[in-house]
């Protein structure tokens, strides 16, 4: 039986949301970049999210799933509670090569699953680079040992897969 899903894709600027969306979509997908602002994004890259991105991908014998990346900054954080409702679950990226938005991520984490009482992944972006680790990772967000936390590099579709794969694992079987 195919089924939808609706999952967002969120995290903190930087964490890889646009090139996990982009590395997935089976479909042209949508994304709102626009040119940074500050000097401080700027020096990290030349544009960001200001809307959402867009992807779609089937898996399990045709089911369709719709990825909806948000912005990472605050300012627009009302893009991410439009785009949190009527989701079935979320994937949190995190940048496992930025120590120093660790605390601003899991604050937004934190916003973010007051959405909705939804299941999520934790998943740690750039594990094909030096970084923290999955531990120092759990330990920074105070997850509890039950709250699954998958490595992933979002430019490798099989990994990006199979991040959506556990999700909806774990959406299937509430």
């Amino acid at each position: 039986m195919t089924k939808l899903y609706k999952l967002v894709v969120t995290g903190a600027f930087n964490a890889g949301k646009t090139t996990f969306v982009k590395t997935l979509s089976e479909i042209e997908p949508v994304n709102t970049d626009k040119a940074t602002h500050s000097q401080g994004e700027k020096k990290i890259k030349a544009t960001t999210t200001v809307a959402l991105d867009y992807g779609k991908i089937r898996i399990n014998h045709g089911s369709a799933v719709h990825l909806f990346g948000t912005p990472g900054q605050d300012r627009f954080d009302f893009m991410r509670d439009i785009l949190a409702e009527e989701m079935h679950g979320f994937i949190f990226l995190v940048d496992s090569t930025d120590r120093h938005r660790l605390d601003q991520a899991a604050e937004l984490l934190a916003s973010f699953k007051k959405h909705k009482n939804v299941p999520y992944l934790l998943a740690v972006n750039k594990a094909d680079q030096r970084g923290l680790s999955s531990d120092e990772i759990r330990q920074a967000f105070k997850l509890p040992a039950r709250q699954p936390l998958v490595a992933c590099v979002a430019t490798d579709r099989a990994s990006a897969r199979a991040v959506v794969e556990q999700l909806i694992s774990l959406i299937e079987a509430r």
